[in-house]
């Protein structure tokens, strides 16, 4: 790959480090957040609880995609950044512009989703 379009990618995936940096930020601090259930009916109560849990949720998947991108810049330092993970074949251009963070190929992405599937069904 050349070395503008690596540039490029670098630039995306650090847009997207740093926006997820903030998101998983705000949600630990959602949850620090100080807490006076005294005042709070049951239904409030369950409420702020549910809202805390979805955000915790939120954070987990925020935080998993932020190690796939950090995976990805790793990727580009060590020079084996568009590959597929899982067949070594390049991972299409389209596929890498809407998931910079891509880790296989379309065709071995489904094969992965298939086995994840099968193993959990």
């Amino acid at each position: 790959m050349k070395k503008e379009r690596l540039a490029y990618f670098r630039k995306k995936l650090m847009e997207k480090q740093r926006q997820l940096v903030e998101e998983v930020g705000k949600s630990a601090l959602y949850g620090k957040g100080p807490e006076d259930d005294s005042i709070k009916d049951l239904g409030d109560q369950a409420t702020t609880a549910y809202t805390r849990e979805f955000l915790f949720e939120l954070g987990n998947g925020d935080r998993r995609l932020l190690k796939e991108v950090i995976g990805a810049l790793r990727k580009l330092d060590d020079g084996s950044f568009g590959a597929c993970e899982r067949c070594n074949e390049s991972i299409a251009d389209k596929r890498l512009e809407a998931l910079p963070f891509a880790r296989y190929c379309i065709n071995c992405q489904r094969a992965v989703e298939e086995e994840e599937r099968t193993t959990a069904g």
